[in-house]
């Protein structure tokens, strides 16, 4: 279940004011980036009975590219990741592109035809003083992309300046809300894939940074329920329940000098027939075919002694930034057969990584043969296809 409740925190929040009365409003600067962080534990129950159990990653990169007076555009993207609890490592499992603005009060305006973000609108400010305990309403949106059309939910969400408290780096506001769905679609011109009734619920507490103007964090705990009805008119009840909680980081711009000054830096650390490039994606650190026997994805005794390198220069110099290992075939076999073993791959080499880096924003994904860097026409341009690629996201 796709949920990216919180892609309304893109921007900073600025809270300005004493103890006794605040006024909020979104506020970013141009250029900077805000990573949303939001790991959620997840069960899917079917009439009642618990089906699936997972967590869910929700990382959601975007990048004020306009400032204007009344609003802020942002660009960037929502990734959804996996982790059976029978797993180690999120596993990439959708990625969507989006760019819309936002208002100083939280307002969305989201294209038409762009699905992300889901949940808009929260949170919406007052546009008023507030003081400690005082509570206001305002309508938020759900769009619902899992049927045969999207279709979008309104409904009112309830907000409560519960507290001004000390923290470390000075005054945090804590914003209480919760808001319900009961959506009624029998009767109406739908789909016959689409739910008959809808209910939903999220109790979520928000806390801010103030001296900083920026949002620190969340928890909520959410709930929503799809009543289904088959051919034969038989209902059945499909549960999703969310333990969530979610991290905010802002990072500064990096421009291409700094890339290249922190890719030279690396490459002095790194073994020999390892090598580091710097692209948009971020720094990327390939690694040839030489880390696994033919058609294996067991790591080679004498490749560990390189990914013990690496994941030093990993856990030294990046133990905030969000690391990607990517898995990459040549084009002989099938598809679904490089798919397979490029996942494979990738998932060994982040299995290995991930206690040895201390980081907790390392996943893997697979690509098969889809993105070659060379002919595989040839053997040469075939062995360089065959990589594994370590990526550190700087933007």
């Amino acid at each position: 279940m796709n949920h990216h409740l919180v892609a309304a925190l893109a921007c900073i929040i600025a809270l300005s004011g004493s103890a006794r009365g605040a006024i909020l409003e979104w506020v970013i600067p141009e250029g900077d980036r805000m990573e949303i962080t939001r790991t959620a534990t997840v069960r899917f129950l079917a009439n009642e009975t618990v089906k699936k159990e997972y967590e869910e990653r929700n990382i959601i990169d975007l990048t004020c590219v306009e400032k204007n007076d009344d609003s802020g555009v942002v660009s960037g993207s929502f990734r959804v990741y996996e982790r059976p609890s029978s797993e180690d490592v999120f596993r990439l499992r959708e990625e969507h592109r989006s760019r819309f603005s936002i208002g100083l009060n939280g307002r969305f305006d989201v294209p038409k035809g762009l699905y992300m973000p889901n949940l808009r609108h929260l949170p919406t400010f007052a546009g008023k003083d507030l003081a400690e305990g005082d509570a206001w309403r305002a309508d938020a949106e759900l769009v619902l992309d899992n049927f045969s059309r999207p279709f979008k939910l309104t409904f009112p969400v309830d907000y409560r300046l519960a507290g001004i408290e000390k923290g470390d780096g000075g005054d945090v506001a804590v914003i209480e809300y919760r808001f319900l769905i009961d959506m009624d679609l029998a009767g109406g011109k739908f789909p016959a894939d689409f739910p008959r009734k809808i209910l939903g619920r999220d109790d979520g507490t928000i806390r801010w940074d103030i001296a900083n103007r920026r949002p620190m964090g969340m928890k909520e705990r959410y709930r929503i329920v799809f009543i289904m009805q088959d051919e034969r008119g038989r209902a059945a009840m499909n549960e999703f329940r969310m333990e969530i909680d979610t991290a905010m980081k802002m990072y500064a711009p990096v421009d291409e000098d700094e890339k290249e000054k922190a890719r030279d830096e690396i490459r002095k650390g790194l073994p020999e027939g390892v090598d580091v490039e710097t692209e948009k994606r971020g720094l990327v650190i390939r690694l040839g075919d030489v880390l696994f026997d033919f058609d294996s994805a067991k790591l080679r005794d004498d490749s560990v002694k390189k990914l013990e390198t690496i994941a030093g220069i990993l856990r030294e110099k990046y133990p905030d930034r969000e690391i990607i290992v990517e898995g990459h075939t040549d084009g002989v076999g099938g598809r679904d057969y490089n798919s397979r073993l490029s996942m494979d791959r990738a998932e060994s080499v982040a299995r290995y990584l991930k206690p040895r880096t201390g980081s907790d924003k390392l996943s893997y994904r697979g690509f098969g043969a889809e993105r070659p860097i060379a002919d595989n026409a040839t053997g040469e341009g075939r062995q360089k296809n065959r990589r594994v690629e370590i990526i550190i996201k700087l933007r």
